[in-house]
């Protein structure tokens, strides 16, 4: 036992009691990391039709992407978005958003609106203009699209040299956290790239409930002709970039592509399903058509074996993964999103949920402190766990009841017991034994099986016998 943790033991010798039992339900919203699938459906390319074509349940999160404001911050009226382009170039009406919303909704899926985009519309406004002069009437039209959408929230998706002109001016961390405070109980996300010039910055970050990491475009036109667009080796440079930056592992979604980028002479960007439509269903196994080199032909993309190993990466490192977009995937077996859900596991919002929560993510403690850890996916776990130590994490979405195996990833020297509830003990579990493996960080599972009716909780874990660490908890619908 190390010397912090002989201190610790020594420091604190109380058991639960009732009163910090109770005390587990009683916290301000939380963070915690449930395994986020973040799917982008384009309005340009036919909402309703994507939407039609989609397993939302596959899903936790929808984006439609994008919206803009116009050149006096108008983002909407009774007719729908005022700067949201269909595919026949005009504006997206407001029933197709509600289309997309309440079939979204029945799946169980969550819906944010995201806002400008890479590239903006003719219609749009000057964002730098806008957040300069009038930051407080554009959110206020932003929260009242929202509202009266009935969507879930926000997805601010400020890139490149707009973002860094905005950031620059010290107008991109305000914005934010307008947003965050005039949307209570509405999410409030990102997507951001990960290079010098394209990064939000490290100050907006305590207002996001989660970032999309765009891992793509590593490769195009003009750059790095011969490489890969988007490699497995660029995923995990950009995780471990924004794990430096502080984003936590609890916020932090990998983007992944179902486009691909061709090269002398082949199609500049081609959909997933188009890949396999022109060259071949065994493309869907490939990541490259072609030869990757600099003069050669070829098209850079990723099928599903570099999807689902990026999945796994994600997993580990991060809390989920975010598609861009959902417009371009093929059908039946080839389905990229079929495939990460296939990794994460389960079958979405519908049976089969999978909700990892990270152990540090918790919105409150009693005694336990976070330390780094060796297992697998890096990041912290919690530590010097004494008797009667505990942790909650509020806003745990169970969408669907049923019974459900709940992981915990322990370590301990000796061994304890540990016991959990949801809202505030009106619900307590059978404890569960931690077993003695060997060293603090000499990692295991251990499980039990519980019956959970669907609904919103506050999740409370605390040591009903201390020495153990822990590093994540998960539930699996059996």
């Amino acid at each position: 036992m190390s010397a912090n943790k002989l201190l610790n033991l020594t420091r604190k010798s109380f058991v639960i009691s009732s009163l910090s039992a109770c005390a587990l339900g009683l916290f301000s919203q939380a963070s915690f990391a449930q395994t986020k699938l973040v799917g982008y459906i384009p309005s340009y390319a036919g909402m309703t039709a994507v939407a039609d074509r989609t397993d939302f349940s596959k899903l936790t999160h929808v984006n439609i992407a994008f919206a803009n404001p116009t050149a006096n911050g108008a983002i909407g009226n009774d007719a729908g978005p005022m700067c949201m382009v269909s595919t026949s170039g005009g504006n997206v009406p407001k029933n197709d958003i509600t289309y997309v919303v309440n079939k979204a909704h029945a799946a169980g899926a969550k819906v944010l609106v995201s806002l400008a985009g890479g590239g903006l519309p003719a219609c749009a406004g000057d964002w730098k203009t806008l957040l300069r002069d009038s930051r407080t009437g554009l959110v206020n039209n932003i929260v009242s699209f929202v509202n009266s959408s009935n969507l879930d929230g926000v997805d601010v998706d400020l890139e490149g040299e707009l973002l860094t002109a905005i950031d620059t001016a010290g107008n991109y961390t305000p914005f934010i956290q307008a947003l965050r405070n005039a949307l209570p109980g509405k999410l409030v996300t990102a997507a951001t790239d990960s290079y010098n010039g394209g990064m939000l910055p490290v100050s907006a970050i305590q207002y996001f409930d989660f970032v999309n990491i765009m891992s793509y475009d590593g490769a195009g036109p003009g750059r790095n002709v011969g490489g890969e667009h988007s490699s497995y080796a660029k995923a995990q440079t950009d995780i471990s970039t924004w794990l430096n930056r502080g984003l936590p592992k609890s916020k932090l979604i990998l983007g992944v592509p179902f486009y691909g980028v061709g090269f002398n002479g082949m199609p500049a960007g081609i959909a997933f399903k188009d890949i396999l439509a022109n060259y071949g269903v065994a493309q869907a196994q490939s990541d490259v058509v072609g030869t990757r080199c600099a003069t050669c032909a070829y098209i850079s993309y990723n099928g599903i074996p570099t999807i689902q190993a990026k999945t796994q990466l994600a997993i580990d490192q991060g809390s989920g993964v975010m598609i861009w977009d959902l417009s371009q995937d093929a059908s039946g077996s080839n389905s990229l999103l079929s495939a990460i859900r296939t990794k994460i596991g389960g079958g979405g919002n519908t049976g089969g949920t999978t909700i990892l929560i990270q152990a540090e993510a918790y919105t409150n403690q009693s005694g336990v402190q976070l330390e780094g850890t060796s297992d697998t996916g890096g990041g912290q776990n919690v530590g010097w766990i004494d008797n009667g130590d505990w942790m909650s994490y509020t806003n745990i979405n169970i969408p669907s009841s049923g019974s459900y195996k709940i992981e915990y990833r322990v370590a301990s020297v000796s061994g304890g017991v540990l016991a959990a509830n949801l809202n505030t003990n009106q619900i307590a579990f059978a404890s569960v034994s931690v077993p003695a493996t060997g060293g603090w960080q000499n990692w295991t599972t251990v499980s039990q099986t519980v019956n959970i009716n669907a609904g919103n909780y506050t999740f409370g874990i605390y040591a009903a016998t201390g020495g153990w660490n822990i590093n994540w908890i998960k539930f699996t619908k059996l």
